[in-house]
């Protein structure tokens, strides 16, 4: 039986895979879990009164088919901002490559729609400025990189509305108290620079982003009785309580980075991070190469630990949250994003751990600040340094 465009399957018809199939090209599967046998009815009513159990009435599987839909519109919505490890590949063959966590997701953004609320997305970023502030970034607060990305965020929100009244919600954990200690950033440092953040968002309007610090993400206080000496004297607490409740043990990560690929992948590459990350730092005052190396190996086993522990807690505490990540993934588990996409639109670095450089074309490039001082003029805002604009240079000529 079809009507108004629905598909009515009984349960034993059922088949979920070609369901969400049919789902995303707009047609609606509606599952009858019982099927009332009219032989031995003693009523009066016509046969279609009895072919659904249960009291609803074809009118909520209406509803119930249409909240579907703005689930997969929404999905799709969301897709077009990602970026996914093959899609910049040129060996693949030629047109966008299919969001593979996509249908994971599904329950999710219908959790949200079937209650009329908007779409709550999280992403773990925007922790504090790199300590590098020689040769990476122009100081500790945000500047615009920050803005870009943010802008980038409330946008694709916004986009959420066009196929969903109730829109979206990006969520910002902020995760500087969890790494700040360990490379030795204040925590004084981690709270300007959310300040700030939290004033971009209002200056530009950024109705659809929520900046949330880490004590607000573990629920030790509400966003709004959060101040700065809160804020202060919570961040060792939220470090043990993560270490403590979420944490891999030391013993299980280094285990994991011997036996499995993606792990020493991964702290191979921190690893190397840190060698440029930490080159400032009073901390390596004095130490030979191999003591350095031992730093950097253990700072990066800290961060991993953290970092796992930090992404428990938001898979635990926010189970109907949509994942985002501004790293490159194959986006099984999350919607990885290009916070500012470079020109083929790709990652480029976080702004956190770099700088802005406007071309004369008006592209935003991603860059450290060491890179740019001699061919690039540094602009500021509010008396701050904020980007840096490519000089103008005359062609040459004999």
């Amino acid at each position: 039986m079809a009507t108004a465009g629905i598909s009515i399957l009984s349960s034993d018809e059922f088949d979920p895979a070609s369901s969400i199939s049919r789902l995303d090209k707009g047609v609606h599967t509606v599952v009858i879990t019982e099927i009332v046998d009219e032989s031995h009815s003693d009523s009066e009513e016509t046969p279609s009164s009895h072919l659904i159990s249960s009291p609803k009435q074809l009118g909520d599987f209406s509803v119930e088919a249409e909240n579907f839909r703005l689930s997969f519109e929404v999905l799709n919505v969301l897709e077009k901002y990602g970026t996914h490890v093959g899609m910049l590949d040129t060996t693949t063959p030629p047109g966008p490559i299919p969001w593979s966590g996509k249908l994971r997701f599904l329950p999710h953004v219908y959790h949200h729609i079937s209650r009329s609320t908007p779409v709550q997305l999280t992403m773990p970023a925007f922790p504090c400025k790199s300590l590098n502030r020689e040769n990476k970034v122009l100081g500790h607060l945000p500047d615009l990189g920050e803005e870009l990305a943010l802008r980038r965020l409330n946008a694709m929100a916004e986009n959420v509305k066009e196929a969903y009244e109730f829109g979206a919600v990006v969520n910002i954990a902020s995760d500087g108290v969890l790494f700040n200690d360990v490379l030795g950033i204040s925590d004084q440092d981690c709270w300007d620079y959310g300040v700030e953040l939290e004033a971009i968002i209002k200056r530009e309007k950024l109705e659809n982003v929520r900046f949330r610090p880490c004590m607000s993400v573990l629920g030790f206080i509400c966003d709004d009785g959060l101040t700065e000496k809160v804020f202060l004297d919570t961040a060792q607490m939220c470090r043990e309580q993560l270490e403590t409740r979420f944490a891999p043990t030391e013993q299980h990560l280094t285990q994991l980075i011997k036996s499995d690929e993606d792990t020493m992948l991964t702290y191979c590459g921190m690893v190397k991070f840190l060698q440029s990350e930490m080159e400032t730092s009073p901390t390596l005052i004095g130490l030979g190469s191999s003591a350095k190396i031992r730093l950097y190996k253990k700072t990066a086993k800290a961060m991993m630990r953290r970092s796992e522990a930090f992404t428990g807690a938001i898979r635990t505490l926010f189970p109907h949250h949509v994942r985002l990540s501004m790293h490159p993934s194959s986006g099984a588990s999350k919607l990885s994003i290009a916070l500012i996409p470079a020109a083929d639109g790709g990652f480029q670095k976080s702004p956190w751990h770099s700088c802005v450089a406007l071309g004369l074309n008006g592209q935003p490039a991603c860059v450290h600040s060491e890179d740019v001082r001699d061919t690039h003029d540094l602009v500021l805002r509010n008396g701050r340094p904020y980007f840096f604009q490519e000089r103008f240079r005359e062609p040459f000529s004999e």
